[in-house]
């Protein structure tokens, strides 16, 4: 089960780069059709460019979505300026060895793309991510977009075949630059990575520019969310539970006395605790919880016989404790809601307080039975919550601090014989003894829960 835990992690993990925040900070939107819009713009701390862009004008107002074709730029206090820019971009650029085609492949395509501006000046330098790719473009007055991205290929010309670095950015910067020996002299040295190749930028605006004066370079302040968010707090939820079971046998000498039986189907409350661990995007989120509730209970079985002394019992009942690790998926919906879902994996102990299948008081060990036969009386009755590889799943809505959500697991099938029952009388093939068969069940546990839960610890995303 911990192996199962492990592996949704590490397969649904990655998501969190992919996910956008829900952190509103002041700032502004330009509109395609030149309009500026002013209020709180939502940081998604993006990594490729934004897709969609979230904007309120004040705190308490709905909330807009607007896509970035309808964007020019967008400004957010902490300093990050995107703008809409017609590039020659490369979407084929690879780096990861299992991405990796042979030969030196360029497929520059015009594309328009909301960039990060690092520098605005005489020369201005753009910065963009894609698929883990990081790509910079530089442009000076009179001359094109130049872009410089990683990109690795297999050389299939040499005896064995190696993986080459195909990012020629010295040679590029010094072509583009030839004319500025600054800027030479920076790029030799220069690695690709913003703070290096702003250098050369502005090593040209300051020394061979018209102006003589280095542009404006545009600071990002580290974010004051958390990258990621701890949110503990208690939960409080009723939790129903059935194990309902079915008989696989037809009728026999006796009745099937446990067929249909429901030996739950009734409200339990489950109290417990719960973490959090948000991602920076503020849309994905590791979960676990502790909880426990109460489960089953006694049942009064028919007798075999339709006397009243061996009228049965059937005693099952237990307390759960379960530890609960998963994912949860977010959504913001307006300005207050938030929709959840998630799925994962359970660990769970059962400390049974009655597990037993008894015809009459107990008084004796065995019963007479149709056709001669003794059987017993009583047996252990170990059933329920089988093992599955179905997740349990949840849905729900989270405001502020207050989460309501309802959640359920469908568990595997089990199979029980109760030997108390005659179903069917056989002779043995030497001495002609007259023994029994009982019954064959099938049952299933469902089990499905309405929680609700607060956040104790402070909104570490709330700007001061």
């Amino acid at each position: 089960m911990i192996s199962r835990v492990l592996l949704l992690l590490v397969l649904l993990g990655p998501l969190g780069r992919w996910c956008g925040a829900q952190v509103f900070e002041p700032g502004y939107l330009v509109l395609s059709r030149g309009d500026t819009l002013r209020g709180e713009v939502e940081n998604a701390f993006w990594t490729d460019p934004p897709k969609t862009v979230r904007f309120r004008p004040a705190a308490t107002a709905a909330v807009a979505s607007y896509r970035a074709a309808q964007l020019r730029a967008v400004q957010l206090t902490s300093g990050r300026l995107l703008r809409r820019e017609l590039l020659p971009i490369d979407y084929s650029a690879v780096k990861h060895a299992s991405q990796l085609g042979y030969g030196l492949i360029i497929r520059q395509q015009p594309d328009s793309v909301l960039a990060d501006v690092l520098v605005e000046g005489p020369a201005t330098l753009l910065s963009v991510v894609w698929g883990q790719v990081q790509h910079f473009f530089v442009r000076r007055e009179q001359r094109p977009w130049l872009e410089m991205t990683e990109r690795r290929y297999l050389d299939n010309n040499v005896p064995n075949v190696r993986i080459r670095d195909g990012n020629n950015y010295q040679g590029q910067l010094g072509l583009y630059f030839g004319d500025c020996t600054p800027a030479l002299t920076a790029a030799r040295q220069a690695k690709f990575v913003a703070p290096d190749i702003i250098g050369v930028v502005q090593a040209y605006n300051e020394r061979c520019s018209a102006t003589r004066q280095p542009g404006r370079r545009i600071e990002v302040e580290a974010p004051k969310a958390s990258r990621v968010k701890l949110q503990v707090g208690p939960l409080l939820g009723m939790r129903y539970t059935s194990m309902l079971v079915r008989a696989t046998d037809p009728a026999g000498v006796e009745p099937r006395t446990l067929d249909g039986q429901q030996l739950d189907g009734r409200l339990h409350p489950q109290p417990g605790l719960y973490f959090d661990l948000l991602d920076g995007g503020r849309r994905l989120a590791v979960h676990t919880a502790l909880y426990a509730y109460q489960v089953g209970r006694k049942v009064d079985i028919a007798a075999p016989d339709g006397s009243a002394q061996w009228r049965g019992t059937l005693d099952w009942r237990a307390t759960a404790t379960v530890w609960q690790v998963g994912l949860r998926g977010l959504l913001p919906v307006g300005t207050h809601y938030t929709l959840l879902a998630g799925a994962g994996a359970e660990i769970s102990q059962y400390w049974a307080r009655g597990a037993t299948l008894r015809y009459g008081s107990g008084a004796t060990t065995s019963r007479p039975a149709a056709g001669g036969v003794s059987v017993r009386t009583e047996q252990p009755f170990q059933l329920g919550f089988a093992s599955t590889k179905m997740p349990y799943v949840e849905v729900g809505i989270r405001r502020e601090r207050l989460t309501v959500l309802l959640t359920g697991r469908i568990y595997g099938k089990e199979y029980y014989h109760d030997p108390l029952v005659v179903a069917t009388l056989h002779n043995q093939s030497q001495g002609g003894r007259v023994y029994s068969l009982g019954y064959d069940y099938t049952a299933r546990t469902i089990s499905a829960a309405l929680v609700v839960s607060y956040q104790l610890n402070r909104d570490t995303d709330q700007r001061k």
